[in-house]
């Protein structure tokens, strides 16, 4: 943990010593500590970042066996008003599995599926709920997303349709909102190309739980995964989880 937050100072300090900590609009990290209960116990630091954001660049890094590792590195530019192209490398916009690796977007111990990153040119526009998303990078690869929101009885929802060059299919929907009084959020992926294979998770936040989640999600392995959360501040949260397999996992993550 000392490593980790010793070689975190000194990304920072290049980092910021690059762009210059004057032009920085936004500086956040986190860090995150797993404890996972098996066979045996073992104790693991998942995901350790840090991201700097300016006026139309970001650039976030994470820590992987003592490296530095460079996530986003990107930079905008406002084609028009709606109209917004991005340089560098940056997430593909390819479902909605992007940031679930991070402890701060989530209130899981796991990740559904592995996200992308790739280095070329995106354009993204949305107009009247329609988005659209499409990236070119190397060697002639592509990938396009397409998106509808809607917002009835107090539910909001997004359905999504993500296609690429290799021939891959994805539909996804996002739903939040409240039922019964209970705040929810919920996220489905339906891969059409690969022998339709899924997951689905969701996740419920009584005012009564003071802070606490129940976790519960399903994928296309038959793998059943439940859990709960905790949000003891902005900063610091709990999540446990236990997969249908026995294994259960602890996860203690904190960001700044």
């Amino acid at each position: 943990m000392k490593n980790s937050i010793r070689n975190l100072i000194i990304t920072s300090a290049l980092v910021t010593g690059m762009f210059g900590i004057a032009n920085a609009q936004s500086v956040s990290g986190e860090f995150s500590s797993d404890v996972t209960f098996g066979d045996a116990t073992a104790f693991s630091s998942p995901y350790t970042g840090l991201s700097i954001s300016g006026d139309g660049w970001e650039l976030s890094t994470n820590l992987s066996d003592g490296n530095v590792n460079v996530e986003e590195a990107k930079y905008n530019w406002a084609i028009s008003s709606a109209i917004t192209a991005t340089f560098g490398s940056q997430a593909e916009p390819y479902g909605i599995a992007w940031g679930s690796h991070r402890p701060s977007s989530t209130v899981w111990a796991s990740a559904p599926r592995d996200h992308s990153i790739s280095s070329g040119v995106g354009v993204s526009t949305s107009a009247y709920g329609v988005g659209a998303s499409a990236f070119y990078g190397d060697d002639s690869y592509w990938a396009a997303r397409a998106s509808y929101d809607v917002s009835a009885f107090g539910i909001n929802s997004t359905i999504g349709l993500s296609v690429n060059s290799d021939d891959a299919q994805l539909i996804d929907v996002s739903k939040s909102g409240a039922v019964l009084g209970i705040p929810f959020n919920s996220s489905f992926e339906y891969d059409l190309a690969n022998d339709g294979a899924y997951w689905l998770r969701s996740d419920w936040s009584p005012d009564f739980a003071k802070g606490a989640s129940a976790l519960v999600g399903y994928n296309s392995d038959g793998e059943v995964s439940y859990g709960v959360g905790y949000k003891w501040s902005d900063n610091f949260k709990l999540s446990s989880e236990l997969s249908g397999d026995g294994d259960s996992v602890i996860r203690f993550s904190y960001s700044f």
